[in-house]
């Protein structure tokens, strides 16, 4: 097996990562997949209940039906809500309507005047099935407690009337009560006394006729909290004939399914995904300081992005915080950061840190601060193998090889023939010369230089960690060729291997040689996402194994997946100062 390293020295104080119950803040697109799959299970509902619809109209005798071209639509939908928190709700929409096509100068479904349920084929068919629908196929949705609210369309057409048509008060009496009209908001009163003298008041009649038959008759509604709405037409035009006289439903009810999704949500904390159902934890790790460097998008000359890097950087924040207590100000994301924003909000943020938590006891000052540093971006290794980080805002000018349309150092694929420019190719490989080798060094951040900027003889830090997701080996994550010095120059001089030189660990995503790949279905780095899925799929679990454990786990589920997509990739590290030796058995907490 390769050196060992610990994964996260700074971790060593007890934190109890536990996957909180009940936690629902998903990344969208988990939601979508939650939403889509009971999506599934309402479009066959529907459908179910569209069948059973049509055979009953089939059925119906000839002076039942509304007309001989009559249908039913029965519609079914989830809609899905956001609680502020990012919670997700769905709500189900029912729908029910009668109705006919290519009707000539048909008029007729209620008798004129009337309202009651059973004087209309098409409101007693709508009423009759809403009642065998919410008690069948849809009875796990309407149980008690569940908010319904309820939309009662009717209709009348546009006959004046010449008197006014008595009411029996079979519904009630109506003061003032709030209904839309003709697209326009009312107040409508009926009673007994003065009786039905107008469209409005007929069709908001047959609406209550409606209300009236589902409390009575549709016994899942006695569990649940009802509200009811009116809507209202009447119509005088000939266009509008087919609509004439009829009542059609709707119902919404909302925050259906919710413990099947809290249990689809349970499922996903062992699943496959590592943004989703992040672990939480009590424990606040307090004298942990967090500097994530994310830098995805470079846009200088030739320099193309790192897929993911942005999301990397967004997700190992939210580990941290979450996962592994560390108090959220106390972790600093930087994306597509420049040397100069690494070094000064980076860098100096950290130091500042762990100088001012210190204590003092005597002549000595006693650190308390752990340090982390992870970066997802581009690497870039010199003539003498030192390993570099590449920081966006790079100066081109001076650097031909980086330069579209210069050509320069850059031996592109295919680019034997005329005419054929830099930007005009994807792939391609810039070997920089000797000189340029050095122009881009001075504008990035060594590895070492960034350890020894926490060296805990002038810095006092308890712990350095440093997670690496990058590749040095002149190949960006898709193992395309991408910015490398030119080995053939300096040939015979012996070259300087590798080494940190201060109490800190290094963690690398591949040897400085090789190639640090993306796994794309997750949108993550391979090393990335492996750490990450160690912390998730362990759980409380994970601070009971050893260093060891947490390595070789990571390093086996790696180079295996790795490998089944032709991407093979070990991980790899360096150790310097007092963890050279003797740290496989830590455990975490110790």
């Amino acid at each position: 097996m390769k050196r060992l390293i610990p994964l996260m020295i700074t971790l060593m104080l007890t934190v109890t990562a536990i996957g909180q119950p009940g936690e629902r803040l998903l990344n969208r697109r988990y939601q979508n997949e939650i939403r889509d799959s009971l999506s599934q299970v309402v479009m066959k509902r529907q459908k179910e209940m569209q069948r059973y619809a049509e055979r009953t109209l089939a059925s119906l005798p000839n002076d039942e039906k509304l007309y001989d071209e009559s249908y039913i639509s029965v519609g079914a939908d989830l809609i899905d809500t956001f609680y502020e928190d990012g919670r997700m709700r769905l709500d189900l929409v029912y729908r029910l309507s009668y109705n006919c096509k290519h009707l000539e100068g048909y008029t007729d479904d209620y008798p004129l005047g009337t309202y009651d349920v059973d004087s209309s084929n098409s409101c007693r068919a709508i009423c009759r099935l809403t009642k065998t629908f919410v008690e069948g196929v849809l009875r796990d949705v309407f149980t008690r407690g569940h908010e319904v609210e309820v939309i009662i369309s009717s209709t009348a057409d546009g006959t004046e009337f010449s008197t006014a048509v008595p009411y029996d008060g079979r519904y009630g009496e109506f003061r003032y009560c709030p209904v839309v009209f003709n697209g326009e908001r009312l107040r409508i009163s009926v009673d007994r006394a003065t009786g039905i003298s107008n469209n409005c008041q007929l069709a908001y009649l047959r609406a209550q006729a409606v209300k009236t038959y589902l409390e009575e008759n549709v016994a899942a509604l006695g569990g649940t909290d009802n509200t009811f709405r009116f809507v209202t037409q009447s119509f005088k035009d000939s266009i509008h004939t087919h609509y004439y006289r009829r009542s059609s439903i709707e119902m919404r009810v909302s925050n259906v399914f919710a413990e099947t999704v809290e249990a689809m949500q349970a499922a996903r904390m062992e699943d496959d995904y590592v943004d989703y159902n992040i672990p939480v934890t009590s424990h606040r790790n307090g004298d942990t300081y967090v500097l994530v460097i994310a830098n995805e998008h470079y846009g200088e000359g030739l320099i193309p992005d790192v897929p993911f890097a942005g999301n990397d950087g967004e997700v190992v924040r939210q580990y941290f915080v979450k996962a592994l207590g560390v108090p959220e100000r106390q972790v600093k994301l930087l994306r597509d950061a420049s040397r100069a924003t690494i070094e000064q909000e980076g860098i100096h943020w950290l130091t500042d840190l762990a100088n001012a938590t210190a204590t003092t006891n005597g002549d000595q000052r006693v650190p308390r601060a752990n340090v982390v540093v992870y970066y997802a971006g581009h690497g870039f290794q010199d003539l003498d193998n030192v390993a570099y980080l590449l920081p966006t805002g790079i100066n081109t000018e001076d650097i031909d090889a980086l330069r579209p349309g210069k050509g320069g150092s850059c031996s592109l694929f295919g680019c034997k023939k005329k005419k054929q420019k830099a930007a005009d190719t994807v792939n391609y490989d810039i070997v920089l010369s000797k000189k340029e080798t050095r122009r881009l060094a001075e504008q990035c951040i060594s590895v070492e230089a960034l350890c020894a900027a926490f060296n805990s003889k002038s810095v006092p830090v308890r712990n350095v960690t440093v997670i690496l997701d990058a590749s040095f080996n002149g190949t960006g994550r898709d193992g395309k060729p991408l910015v490398r010095a030119d080995r053939n120059t300096d040939s015979k001089k012996k070259r300087r291997k590798a080494s940190l030189r201060t109490d800190a660990v290094v963690l690398l995503a591949a040897e400085y040689d090789k190639t640090a790949f993306a796994f794309d279905a997750q949108e993550h780095g391979f090393l990335t996402y492996f750490l990450l899925k160690e912390v998730k799929s362990q759980k409380d679990r994970f601070f009971n194994l050893t260093y060891q454990d947490i390595y070789e786990a990571v390093e086996r589920k790696l180079n295996k997946e790795s490998a089944l997509q032709n991407k093979w990739q070990e991980i790899s590290g360096i150790a310097g100062g007092r963890y050279k030796d003797g740290w496989t058995q830590l455990r975490i907490g110790e």
